[in-house]
């Protein structure tokens, strides 16, 4: 059986970058936290080992993209993908310096673009990242090195702050607790169906408190809020239609998502879904209201 952490990889590794910048920076985070260099007599080869079959066809396309062999793949108890061409791969990818030096953290010339960003993050998730939900919901990237860990933590969204910091197997982690942390790193990595997944989690939590609390609004309450939600969807409806929905901020987005799938949802209940309190709830939509009657203009 599937985990959420597996269908939002699954996700991530379905999605193509755009050009040749954002392969190469996806491609360098996936090697930075999940390949390891071999030696050999026959030259040296990185090795990349994952239990994601859809990482391999990724790992192909990107390699294709930036004019590189792709991967020999071999199935065993894990996938591993064997790239021949090793020194050229590290260098191409900017893990190395031409003289074979580690680079240590990030190179700059990796992200040029939020574009770019978006993608280093997303490699770096399918590498050596995994995601957990229930009564202990958690996000965890591990890295090689502290200065590349921090330099990632640096390229999540605002909303993600602050995030943890920790140690496992040896390895530098950064790590996040909250639902709605969680669900906004999902959104900027482009995983939107994972992330309405979990918030889904979340509202199912919740179904006793929705039923008991039904059974005490009265005929007006539910009438005004479901002319509230008509409104908020229409508004959504119109941003996406102007603008995308994928141009608003990550709070926003996330916020404008949950509303469209769960229009009968009250406010409250969207709070708890985001994790956040019904009054920051309310502000959310008042400005996806405001940012719809702005564009009408």
């Amino acid at each position: 059986m599937s985990t959420l952490s597996t269908r939002a990889k699954e996700e991530l590794a379905s999605l193509s970058p755009k050009n040749k910048y954002e392969a190469l920076a996806e491609f360098s985070a996936l090697v930075q936290t999940a390949g390891s260099v071999n030696l050999s007599g026959h030259g040296m080869t990185v090795e990349v080992v994952t239990d994601n079959a859809a990482l391999s066809s990724l790992a192909s396309g990107l390699a294709l993209t930036l004019m590189l062999r792709p991967p020999e793949v071999t199935f065993g108890k894990h996938i591993t993908l064997t790239f021949e061409e090793g020194r050229e791969l590290l260098v191409k990818l900017k893990v190395f310096t031409p003289d074979m030096t580690r680079i240590n953290g990030i190179d700059e010339g990796l992200l040029r673009s939020g574009a770019e960003k978006r993608c280093y993050v997303r490699g770096a998730f399918l590498g050596a990242g995994f995601l957990s939900t229930g009564k202990n919901n958690h996000m965890e990237f591990a890295f090689s090195g502290e200065k590349l860990r921090d330099d990632l933590i640096e390229l999540l969204p605002p909303s993600a702050a602050p995030v943890g910091m920790g140690e496992r197997g040896g390895r530098p982690t950064a790590y996040l607790k909250s639902k709605e942390k969680i669900s906004d790193v999902l959104v900027f990595m482009g995983a939107t169906k994972a992330a309405l997944e979990l918030q889904e989690e979340m509202l199912v939590s919740s179904i006793g408190r929705r039923a008991a609390a039904a059974q005490n609004c009265d005929v007006a309450n539910i009438d005004r809020a479901i002319g509230a939600a008509a409104k908020q969807i229409a508004a959504i409806d119109a941003i996406d239609r102007s603008i995308g929905i994928e141009s608003l901020d990550e709070r926003l987005r996330t916020t404008a998502l949950l509303r469209k799938g769960y229009p009968e949802a009250n406010i409250s209940e969207l709070a708890e879904m985001l994790g956040v309190s019904k009054s920051c709830a309310a502000h959310r939509l008042d400005k996806l209201l405001a940012a719809a009657k702005k564009l009408d203009k």
